[in-house]
């Protein structure tokens, strides 16, 4: 695929950057399960969360909005027979500290492993790069850590998060960020921006309401490394 007059490329993030360590949702549900007391089995915590962790990707989509990872942390417990009234902000906030911890202990790795020579490229080319993801469990504050971790937040001129600004792809008000934060460093048409991810109704056709370039990759057999960006 070949893109042409492209100035800036906005990037999703999950299953087009990064993938996940499988470790790391294996240990998650068991210290949740530890941390809340919860009286069923480590599977049905893992059913219950991979359950609602659907449900609230179509909701944030769905709506344009974003739920907070307290909100779905405590909806899980509630669904789980866990009494939430006993739940406390600094339990909630001592839970993702230790979650946190053992995020970064199995961390999510690059998708690609030659795409730091990639996105370098597309910067020697005079292009800007930007991210622009949807979060859930894990908070944008810590994946902004991940991408210092993995040597990509060097090459993003910003990032966006939809608990930071509270809106989510395939919003209007989502992409605006994208246009108001290219604003502040150059002046161009959203025609000359390119959204690139994984997710064809909040990346693929999200950004081309928007009046961008799009392009779909990973979920359909297209590879970022086959994409020919020009500027």
């Amino acid at each position: 695929m070949i893109f042409s007059n492209v100035r800036h490329v906005s990037f999703d993030l999950w299953l087009t950057l990064i993938k996940s360590n499988p470790v790391f949702k294996q240990k998650r549900d068991e210290l949740l399960k530890s941390y809340f007391q919860i009286p069923h089995p480590v599977e049905a915590v893992t059913a219950r969360i991979r359950m609602w962790d659907l449900r609230f990707n179509a909701i944030n989509e769905a709506s344009g909005k974003n739920i907070d990872a307290d909100e779905m942390v405590l909806i899980i417990l509630a669904d789980l027979d866990v009494n939430v009234k006993a739940i406390t902000s600094s339990m909630l906030e001592e839970y993702y500290r230790a979650m946190e911890e053992l995020f970064f202990r199995h961390h999510p790795v690059l998708y690609e492993e030659k795409l730091i020579d990639y996105l370098t490229a597309l910067t020697r080319q005079g292009i800007t790069l930007s991210l622009l993801s949807n979060t859930g469990f894990i908070k944008g504050s810590t994946l902004k850590k991940l991408l210092d971790k993995l040597e990509i937040a060097p090459l993003l001129k910003f990032q966006i998060y939809s608990d930071e600004i509270m809106f989510s792809k395939p919003s209007k008000e989502a992409y605006r960020h994208v246009f108001d934060n290219i604003k502040q460093f150059n002046t161009i048409e959203a025609n000359a921006i390119l959204h690139i991810g994984d997710n064809e109704h909040a990346d693929f056709k999200g950004a081309q309401l928007q009046g961008m370039q799009s392009a779909l990759i990973n979920s359909n057999q297209v590879s970022l490394l086959n994409l020919t960006i020009h500027y």
